[in-house]
């Protein structure tokens, strides 16, 4: 065999090796696209004392969405005439918006197909809102 068929046979023979193998434990994805994608990544455990890894997984996304949410709601606030909620001054936990999110979308089924920050900035206008804080 000449240098450059054993080139292609290893070749041929590695590419069919690599398509072989797949991962031992692939890694669940998530669409968060509507408020119900976005509800399920973020509902609460059965077991919240013992958290499975995915669960965990889940958890720290939905941390992340709502963070993300906030650190771009930080920004673009500062080019509004009026804030579509407002937080308090002392800040509030990504468990906390968390929590209200669900509940809302618990107490308001039918929004639950509307986009996931539309549903994020609703359950914040809905507990956070600027004329309550006002009032007070």
């Amino acid at each position: 065999m000449s240098r450059a068929s054993r080139k292609i046979s290893a070749t041929c023979a590695l590419a069919v090796a690599l398509m072989s193998f797949k991962p031992a434990v692939a890694a669940e994805t998530y669409s968060l696209q509507t408020g119900a994608d976005l509800a399920r990544v973020c509902s609460t455990p059965p077991d919240a004392q013992s958290l499975s890894d995915e669960d965990r997984q889940r958890l720290a996304i939905c941390g992340s969405y709502i963070q993300g949410f906030l650190g771009h709601y930080a920004i673009a606030r500062r080019n509004m005439d009026e804030p579509g909620f407002c937080l308090p001054a002392e800040g509030v936990s990504a468990e906390n918006v968390r929590q209200l999110f669900l509940a809302l979308l618990e107490q308001r089924p039918q929004i639950r197909d509307l986009p996931a920050n539309l549903d994020l900035a609703t359950s914040l206008a809905w507990g956070y809102s600027c004329q309550k804080k006002n009032a007070q």
